[in-house]
């Protein structure tokens, strides 16, 4: 079985955190193995999808189930070319942010040919692991920085206009 591992600090709330796991779109903000997660069904601690993505050099897709647990989200291969596949998604709060772990274990069930194939695919593997909690800490910080903005109402009162604008400024004489 091979294990690969990376964890990263977010700078955001691990509730920020723990939706950007179970949003389909951040594992494609970035270089990651995921092309594509559809959503079959949300249910109400986690949903069951299909990935598209790339095992190494081959093309490859899994019917996983994503499940939230205490802090944590487990996903659990339910169909797929591997004998086993399973990964977790770790977060912890700390001082600054969201300590996010992802671990993914792997077992390819080649037989004799299974240690070959866990050295080879190794080092992608940890690259993967690292290319996605980088694609998911973007995603958790991106949406933090949208929610801690003041939404702009509309017909707000704005104490002076840009530069730019044609209107005129109020210290200004024409």
């Amino acid at each position: 079985m091979m294990v690969a591992e990376a964890g990263i600090l977010v700078r955001a709330p691990l509730d920020t955190v723990r939706e950007a796991v179970l949003d389909p779109d951040s594992y494609t903000q970035g270089d990651t193995k995921v092309g594509a997660v559809d959503v079959r069904e949300r249910t109400p601690d986690g949903m069951v999808a299909l990935i598209h993505g790339n095992l190494g050099p081959f093309r490859s897709a899994i019917l996983a189930r994503y499940q939230v647990v205490c802090d944590d989200v487990l996903l659990t291969m339910l169909e797929g070319r591997l004998r086993g596949f399973r990964a977790v998604f770790q977060m912890s709060p700390r001082q600054g942010g969201t300590w996010l772990v992802h671990r993914e274990q792997y077992d390819f069930g080649y037989g004799p040919l299974g240690p070959l194939l866990d050295h080879t695919l190794r080092r992608w593997a940890l690259g993967t692991v690292r290319a996605e909690v980088s694609a998911l800490r973007r995603a958790a910080e991106q949406r933090a920085t949208r929610s801690a903005a003041p939404p702009a109402s509309p017909g707000a009162a704005v104490a002076a206009p840009p530069a730019e604008s044609p209107a005129p400024h109020p210290d200004k004489e024409d």
